[in-house]
């Protein structure tokens, strides 16, 4: 974890999603996104930690949600982790089809973020979804893209 990361670990239940959402928002303003790309976050994020409160701990003891933002030069990563149940992998290559249920949100999570990893936690437990986010072209006094994206 860097010095500049902002780490959120919070009960893993409903209504504590908003507070996910701010941290996002006020993390992001800092960071030099735009509202677009702010509220695209914004919804990856209630996404990932969404499945996490709905899917990780059925049957078993509460736990916690851990979300961790890391900005970097070119790029904002975001975790979003938990303890419980974990994911089924391998993921399908096609998506189930959305119902009343849910269903939308990993589709919905890459088609807002450049990169997505899921992966299982330390040990089986859990699950681990790494968000990456391009940071958006910074333009210079000469109107180029000042971005640094050699390292993408």
């Amino acid at each position: 974890m860097s010095e500049s990361s902002v780490c959120l670990s919070f009960p893993a239940k409903a209504e504590y999603l908003l507070l996910a959402r701010l941290v996002v928002a006020g993390a992001l303003r800092r960071l030099a996104f735009e509202e677009p790309e702010i509220a695209d976050l914004k919804l990856a994020v209630t996404e990932a930690c969404g499945n996490a409160v709905r899917h990780a701990y059925v049957g078993r003891a509460p736990g916690c949600v851990d979300l961790e933002l890391v900005p970097c030069p070119d790029r904002l990563e975001v975790v979003v982790s938990d303890t419980g149940a974990g994911i089924r992998l391998p993921l399908p290559e096609r998506p189930p089809a959305p119902s009343e249920a849910g269903g939308m949100g990993l589709g919905i999570i890459r088609s807002v973020v450049d990169e997505v990893e899921i992966t299982r936690g330390p040990g089986g437990r859990g699950t681990i979804v790494h968000m990456i986010k391009l940071s958006p072209p910074r333009a210079g006094s000469d109107g180029r893209d000042k971005t640094d994206r050699s390292r993408v």
